[in-house]
């Protein structure tokens, strides 16, 4: 999936890879940006969208298109988490569940033992994504996608100008 990111404070989606635009465009003539865009479901604000399109996207006739994977690296950590709620709630529910064929200590040691092991093997995951997510957010911004921003007029989000202006003292 692709996002638009424009100047006017909209975010859309395109249901593309960034592959199959750049081979329709070659192929075409069309502009890179010439998709079937519908209104994207916000996972972040639009400041986010920006933020990391300043970082990691290319600019475009109407803006910055995104890739997708971006976005999903930076929320990663969060679902992760989730999951390890989810998975934390229901080893604690299935305690109380029980079969006659096993007695009960032997079935809560090895609930726990398979419990403790994927919390394991999802933490370690969890932690992974959230060093991914950290090198995507603090990516440098880059001053080609700031300069055609700015020549779309566009706004700067406030992370981003802190940013440059950090650069610049």
């Amino acid at each position: 999936m692709l996002y638009l990111i424009d100047p006017r404070g909209a975010v859309w989606s395109a249901d593309t890879t960034l592959g199959a635009a750049r081979a329709r465009a070659r192929v075409d003539g069309a502009q890179l940006d010439d998709q079937r865009w519908t209104t994207a479901q916000m996972r972040l604000s639009y400041e986010d969208y920006l933020d990391l399109a300043l970082r990691h996207g290319l600019a475009v006739p109407h803006g910055l298109m995104l890739d997708s994977g971006f976005v999903d690296h930076a929320l990663a950590p969060a679902r992760l988490d989730a999951s390890l709620r989810n998975q934390d709630e229901l080893s604690e529910r299935l305690e109380h569940v029980g079969r006659d064929t096993e007695d009960r200590s032997t079935r809560l040691r090895e609930r726990r033992r398979v419990h403790e092991a994927g919390r394991s093997s999802l933490a370690d995951r969890q932690s992974s994504a959230e060093k991914k997510a950290r090198e995507i957010v603090n990516a440098p911004v880059r001053r080609d996608l700031v300069d055609h921003w700015d020549r779309l007029d566009g706004v700067l989000p406030v992370t981003v100008s802190q940013e440059l202006h950090a650069e610049q003292a």
